[in-house]
Order: structure tokens, then sequence, then C-alpha cells
């Protein structure tokens, strides 16, 4: 019996589009065997960091931008520019998608300042095309203290919200000291 060697030799000039074909097989055998990620169907974020503006000259210039790990099992994160009807209107709690919570440390104590216009948006539809819907990404928020502030630390308090109106857990930066 002859080696698998000597079999393909009898192929001739067809033996590298063989050996090729049969290699894009097995990948494909062995893609099929690799479990994909499952992730819960509510978002869930892991707090990376804060990524700080080293060039912020006044209180109207950016601190810099919150990053974070994100997740969502079926994928249903962001909105379409024209999810703008019912619990997604404008003026309606879902309007936004991402939510922002800003503290200042006053006297060694946390106090909420919420703004005449909140620091929450809205982040462009991230669902992915195929069969498996679950995500994961990176984001990064851009992040901004209060003119006229007297107070010099502060931190922000981060969630985000899926389509279905699942609320993620909550993420909350360290203390971000603020020049000015």
């Amino acid at each position: 019996m002859k080696g698998l060697g000597a079999k393909l030799a009898n192929f001739g000039p067809m033996r590298p589009i063989i050996l090729h074909l049969a290699f894009v097989a097995l990948a494909v055998v062995v893609s099929g065997c690799l479990k994909r990620d499952e992730f819960p169907i509510e978002p869930k974020l892991e707090y990376i960091g804060t990524v700080l503006n080293q060039s912020m000259v006044s209180q109207a210039d950016s601190i810099g931008f919150v990053r974070f790990r994100f997740t969502d099992g079926d994928g249903d994160l962001g909105l379409n520019p024209n999810d703008t009807s019912g619990s997604f209107a404008p003026g309606e709690l879902y309007y936004h998608n991402l939510f922002v919570r800003y503290f200042e440390k006053q006297n060694g104590d946390y106090v909420e300042f919420v703004p005449v216009f909140p620091f929450h948006s809205r982040f462009r539809n991230l669902t992915p095309t195929g069969g498996d819907k679950s995500l994961q990404g990176i984001m990064d928020v851009g992040v901004f203290s209060r003119p006229g502030s007297q107070w010099d630390t502060v931190r922000y308090e981060i969630f985000i919200v899926d389509r279905a109106l699942n609320h993620s857990d909550t993420i909350v930066t360290e203390d971000i000291r603020v020049p000015f």
C-alpha cells in the first residue's frame, strides 16, 4: 500500500491545489468545533480606566475619556438615527442609551451635580451582521467637568441600556483630579 505522498504524486500539477483544499477543509471543520463566546442578554460593563486630556487649558475642555469593555449576548446595543419614537423619543427616559452621572467631591463626600443638559448620549447601533449576534468591544466616552466649580476632584458613574431596555451594571471611575 502506497503512502499519502505517493498517492498525491500521481496528481502531478494538481498536488498543491489538492493540499490547499484539504487544509481549508480541515480549517473549516476545526473552526466549527470552536466554542463561541456566550454572554448574558443584559449588557455587561468592565471599567478599564480614564485617559486624561494632557492639553486641558480650561474647564470648558474635555477632561479626557472613560474607557470600558462591554458585552451583550443578543447584540441589541445602540440606536439608529431614526429610533426616535416610543421609549426612544426625544424627552423620553430612553432617548439616550448611555447614561453618565457626574459627582464632585465636596468636603470628603461625593455630591451629584445634575446639569440642565445631562452628560448622557446616544451611541449608534452596534448589532453585528450574520448569525452570531453576541457583542464584545471597548468603548470610550468623553467626559467634562463643570465650569465654575470650586471642587477639584470628580468621578463618573456610567451605564448603558440596550434596545430591549435592559440596563447594564454601573461602572464607577476612580477619583479624577481637575487642574482648575
